[in-house]
């Protein structure tokens, strides 16, 4: 199956937690994936930990991207933390709205409202830095200005279920317009369990006008709490039969039916097309290139690599 393919990694917050990125970092490198996302807490929390991890990305030669929301930090604290991404050399955003305060209060006046506003902060500050540097020409005092700028991408979420707090008039789909109009370059969906959601919610979308590539979402339930958690966190109900197999199995035959699952469903999903997948990784590596070995899009050249691993 020829896939386009990404990771989805979380910075670590003790030492052992390290060596698990540090190892998923060294293998998702090996395989040349078209970009690794780093998510980061709640007001910029870990973005210290995220910078080191999209930092070792980039001199592996890969192609990090950092997530950012808008929940509590305000519109200058944020401003400057993409001015940090870019100086390092990090290019992609994934822009979130972010999680509303758990008491149910407004979002402060000085933070960023929605993930459309935070699509138009990043394409300001990077439309605002210097374009070019100067060159000396040889043989000459004079120099030469030669561009510099890498061409920023922000990618946005897309919910095929609707989002949880769009209620039924599927207002998620006009947030996404109001992205795509703020500069948004590509959608990533939340995980779901059916791949004809995806292709319906990516027929709907395009009816309305939504034109950036919509990657799907998948996730790998390699345990029963993995599975819940992460339907929780996506507003999804639980997908009863593969609950029931992960909730009787012992852990190494969970994390065989969830690889499989995620091949079940990515198979599916290749008959509509996709732009690529993006494997939430829960930081194991060992999983997501299992996943890919069994749709077929491991790469050769790695196969000899991580098959050790």
């Amino acid at each position: 199956m020829s896939l386009r393919y990404s990771f989805e990694l979380f910075p670590p917050r003790d030492p052992a937690a390290s060596q698990r990125v540090d190892a998923a970092v060294d293998a998702f490198v090996a395989l040349a994936p078209e970009f690794v996302s780093v998510t980061f807490g709640a007001g910029g929390s870990t973005s210290r930990h995220s910078l080191a991890v999209l930092q070792r990305l980039l001199d592996g030669g890969a192609n990090p991207m950092a997530h950012l929301t808008c929940t509590g930090l305000g519109v200058a604290e944020t401003a400057t933390l993409v001015r940090q991404f870019l100086d390092a050399g990090v290019t992609r955003f994934l822009a979130l709205r972010g999680d509303p305060p758990r008491d149910g209060a407004p979002m402060p006046r000085t933070s960023l409202q929605s993930a459309s506003e935070l699509v138009q902060l990043i394409q300001r500050i990077e439309s605002e830095r210097v374009p070019y540097a100067e060159v000396r020409l040889p043989g000459l005092r004079a120099s030469s200005l030669s561009a510099r700028r890498a061409a920023t991408e922000v990618a946005v979420a897309a919910f095929p279920n609707g989002h949880p707090g769009a209620g039924v008039h599927r207002s998620d789909i006009d947030a996404l317009l109001a992205k795509q109009a703020a500069g948004a370059t590509m959608a990533i969906t939340q995980l779901f369990f059916d791949p004809y959601d995806y292709a319906r919610f990516v027929e709907l979308a395009r009816a309305r006008g939504v034109t950036i590539p919509i990657v799907p979402g998948v996730t790998i339930p390699t345990s029963h709490r993995r599975l819940v958690r992460s339907a929780e966190l996506a507003g999804e109900g639980l997908p009863r039969v593969l609950a029931e197999r992960l909730e009787r199995a012992e852990p190494e035959d969970a994390v065989r039916i969830g690889v499989d699952a995620a091949v079940a469903l990515i198979t599916a999903l290749a008959e509509h097309d996709p732009p690529g997948v993006h494997l939430y990784t829960f930081n194991d590596h060992r999983p997501a290139i299992d996943v890919l070995e069994g749709v077929g899009a491991l790469p050769l050249s790695s196969t000899a690599t991580t098959g050790a691993s």
